[in-house]
């Protein structure tokens, strides 16, 4: 399910355990330093900052293991 409050911010830390907010810090610095975009909305949401440079593929998981085992 989605979040829509104010806890799924990435700004959020109240109330929060100190390792769940040490994870959402190394996730956010991980996914930042290859070039992904944060949706601040959602700490969990990332998206890479190029996408008009790849077309959208729509593959199952069968048919992309064929295609990387090869």
């Amino acid at each position: 399910f989605d979040n829509f409050t104010e806890l799924a911010h990435h700004s959020y830390t109240d109330k929060l355990d100190t390792v769940v907010r040490e994870n959402r810090i190394l996730l956010k610095t991980i996914m930042e330093k290859y070039g992904f975009k944060i949706l601040e909305s959602e700490w969990w949401h990332y998206t890479w900052k190029s996408t008009e440079k790849y077309e959208v593929l729509d593959l199952s998981f069968k048919k992309l293991q064929k295609i990387i085992s090869h």
